[in-house]
């Protein structure tokens, strides 16, 4: 359970946001994040903001999000399911 300090300090919303990213296999749609959290993109670039000040996510292309530590989505899931 690497990840799961950098994971524990985080608000509920930023780790729902986590686990809107780790349904994709690769970077994801911020849009489509957005649609998933069932909030609009406005709202959704909150979190998307804070987690990229947090070091957890980084932008690889405009309108994508990704995972900055290696193999982060396995245990966003896991942690999800605790």
């Amino acid at each position: 359970m690497v990840h799961a300090p950098e994971i524990d300090g985080l608000s509920s919303m930023q780790k729902e946001y986590l686990l809107a990213m780790a349904q994709d296999d690769g970077p994801s749609s911020t849009g489509e994040i957005a649609k998933r959290l069932k909030r609009d993109a406005g709202y959704a670039n909150v979190y998307r903001t804070q987690l990229i000040k947090e070091d957890v996510i980084y932008s690889p292309a405009w309108g994508q999000v990704d995972f900055k530590l290696p193999y982060m989505r396995n245990p966003i899931v896991t942690l999800h399911r605790r």
